[in-house]
């Protein structure tokens, strides 16, 4: 474990924004993890937080009076492929996972081709993509329960997630720390394999082409529109969409086409900007504070609000 004081958390995050965290603490092993509580243990903080590769997190410009622990990777891959089950430390990434799934003649996870993030963020917070997420192959996971006197390993099963859209039981506590992840896959013969493997090709090359992988960002910004009273409200206004609805966004709208159509793309405040290459990114320019993107996310929330009645929910993880 490597213990940093007084740390610029723009140096790692995904958007390179951010303010100051008193203790910033990198784990890249079980072990690891248990020294971090520890640590949490030894220092009573006012505030902690756990994040992965910091992919999907807004941290606020302010002075971060706590600790976060960082769960990444160690110098080998931390995977072990069984039969038709992988199994994966929570610092690796998907994308490793996937890999060595391939090579085992194991298909299922295709669909994340190119999505950034660790396995246990990716559990937190139920990631998905193409009309997959993880809960469609979580099998079960090792997760740590802590308190300020005791740490609890405990195995969960995929109900026991209470998994909702980028939701988990994981993300909604702060006392739970996902350590491995083991997934439900299938064998695949080799016809299926090319197919798979295709799918993982294509969804990357996807990302590239569609989204400002060129620019710190934290993906996407807002969650699609699923409730379908909040479907019906936007197709009202908008029935020309009623076909993409049905036969491109599996029953939702996409809230990237919303923000394009409202007028946002190229939208800048400071050093953020609205994609125009993805109107659901929000790209850091080269001098974007936590404050710029906030305002800009501000913005579109009011002007969605006035146009369909809807407030629509924030994705990414804004830590305040």
């Amino acid at each position: 474990m490597q213990i940093h004081n007084e740390f610029e958390l723009s140096q790692v995050l995904w958007f390179r924004i951010g303010g100051k965290a008193r203790y910033f603490l990198q784990c890249s092993n079980r072990e690891d993890i248990f020294k971090a509580l520890d640590f949490v243990e030894e220092h009573h903080p006012e505030r902690l937080f756990i994040c992965g590769q910091g992919s999907n997190l807004i941290f606020t410009d302010e002075y971060f009076d706590g600790i976060v622990i960082q769960i990444g990777t160690g110098a080998r891959p931390q995977v072990n492929v069984s039969n038709t089950t992988a199994a994966a430390f929570a610092g690796e990434t998907i994308d490793t996972l996937i890999q060595f799934s391939f090579n085992k003649e194991l298909m299922g996870l295709e669909w994340a081709g190119g999505l950034p993030g660790t396995v246990g963020a990716g559990v937190r917070g139920n990631v998905g993509a193409f009309g997959g997420e993880i809960k469609d192959k979580l099998l079960v996971a090792e997760v740590l329960e802590f308190d300020d006197k005791n740490i609890d390993v405990v195995e969960m099963n995929n109900e026991a997630f209470h998994f909702s859209y980028r939701h988990s039981i994981v993300k909604e506590k702060k006392n739970m720390i996902v350590t491995f992840a083991q997934f439900q896959l299938e064998n695949a013969n080799r016809e299926q394999l090319v197919k798979a493997k295709s799918v993982y090709a294509k969804n990357i090359d996807y990302r590239k082409m569609h989204h400002p992988l060129e620019y710190p960002n934290c993906g996407s910004v807002f969650k699609n529109i699923k409730n379908p009273d909040d479907v019906s409200k936007i197709v009202a206004v908008w029935p020309d969409i009623r076909s993409l609805v049905k036969e491109k966004w599996y029953g939702k709208v996409s809230m990237g086409y919303v923000i394009n159509r409202l007028g946002f793309s190229g939208y800048k405040i400071g050093g953020a900007e609205v994609s125009t290459k993805h109107a659901n990114f929000i790209n850091n320019m080269g001098s974007a504070t936590a404050q710029d993107v906030l305002t800009i996310i501000k913005r579109i929330q009011e002007m969605t609000l006035e146009t369909f009645a809807i407030k629509p929910e924030v994705e990414v993880e804004i830590v305040k």
